[in-house]
């Protein structure tokens, strides 16, 4: 009698695994799916891919699959400020491009920044590439490294005074490749501000008055003190400090008598009175400088008149700023004696906000 004996062997499958690490299952993919698309959408994908949940932690987060793998870098903010306190109406920002790979040279970026830290998709907004901010998501949004200043950053402008920003980034390369966003990041903008102060430079208390002291006709006579004053603005486009007489002349009320005021070389004019500024300086911003006519040195003065006229202006904004202005006369022979010639001479300071 025959017997069919049947032999066989158990066959074993280790999954590939170290020390350390072990993976759980591996198989081969079937390729992948691409160019399934209409005018409007496109898909990308593969199959075979293992699926599974995130991984993170407060600082970083890794998703599974194909497309994750494939996305851009999540971007940083490097800088989110309001210039120190200036910026009332706007806010400087930096992306962080400095990252390990190095972003592809296509990576474009959106901006996005709203008022309630993103509680509200309501109140999300966008940067648009003129610097304002859009509620509506458009594709020109998306905008590149350089377009938005490189390393040296770009104004979101358009804002309201002391309000909290918040803002956010993300990054887009190509196809298929939206990163999340990145951290947000938060800055009040500023109040406007104006501080404005006079004083003669003998520190005498107000109210403030300069002394010619004795005038004797045909010689010039010069203020025994200056006139300071001070201006410190964030105005967008700095500030001025004017100026303005009441008469337009060193007047005595007791004879009628009138020195007028003049732009002019006294050396070379019979009489007149005017002044100079002989100092100008600031502590930062600006620069501060002398409006014309009032750059005049040496014995010409500069006219004060009854219409208020610019005296020191500053096209930034500016802190410290200071001007010194001196006082010349020159009584004629003709001119009537009298102890009471004075003028009363009035500063206004603006913001050029």
């Amino acid at each position: 009698m025959w017997s069919k004996i049947l032999a066989g062997a158990l066959v074993f499958a280790t999954l590939p695994a170290t020390s350390t690490y072990q993976l759980n299952s591996y198989g081969f993919g079937s390729g992948s799916a691409s160019g399934v698309h209409t005018t409007t959408y496109s898909l990308e994908g593969s199959t075979g891919d293992l699926s599974g949940g995130r991984s993170s932690t407060a600082a970083y987060t890794t998703k599974p699959g194909f497309i994750e793998s494939a996305q851009a870098q999540v971007p940083l903010v490097s800088a989110f400020d309001n210039n120190g306190g200036q910026y009332y109406n706007k806010l400087h920002i930096t992306i962080n491009e400095a990252q390990v790979p190095a972003p592809p040279s296509d990576t474009e970026y959106l901006i996005s920044v709203s008022t309630d830290n993103f509680a509200s998709p309501a109140n999300y907004t966008y940067l648009q590439p003129d610097g304002t901010l859009s509620s509506t998501l458009n594709t020109s949004d998306y905008q590149s490294y350089t377009t938005l200043g490189g390393s040296s950053g770009t104004l979101i402008i358009g804002l309201l005074a002391n309000t909290t920003y918040y803002a956010r980034v993300r990054a887009v390369q190509g196809n298929f490749t939206e990163s999340s966003y990145s951290p947000t990041v938060s800055i009040t903008t500023a109040n406007p501000s104006l501080t404005f102060n006079l004083i003669t430079s003998d520190n005498s208390p107000p109210p403030y008055s300069i002394d010619f002291g004795t005038l004797t006709a045909g010689s010039i006579t010069q203020s025994s003190n200056t006139i300071d004053t001070t201006l410190s603005t964030n105005g967008a486009v700095g500030g001025d400090i004017y100026i303005v007489a009441q008469n337009g002349a060193l007047v005595s009320s007791t004879s009628g008598g009138r020195i007028d005021s003049v732009t002019t070389d006294l050396t070379s004019a019979s009489h007149g009175f005017g002044a100079q500024s002989t100092f100008i300086g600031q502590t930062s911003g600006g620069p501060f400088s002398i409006a014309s006519p009032f750059t005049v040195s040496g014995t010409n003065v500069a006219l004060i008149g009854t219409t208020a006229q610019s005296l020191y202006t500053s096209s930034a904004p500016i802190t410290g700023g200071l001007g010194k202005l001196r006082l010349k006369a020159k009584p004629s022979n003709t001119d009537v004696a009298a102890t009471d010639y004075r003028e009363v001479l009035t500063f206004i300071a603006a913001g050029n906000f």
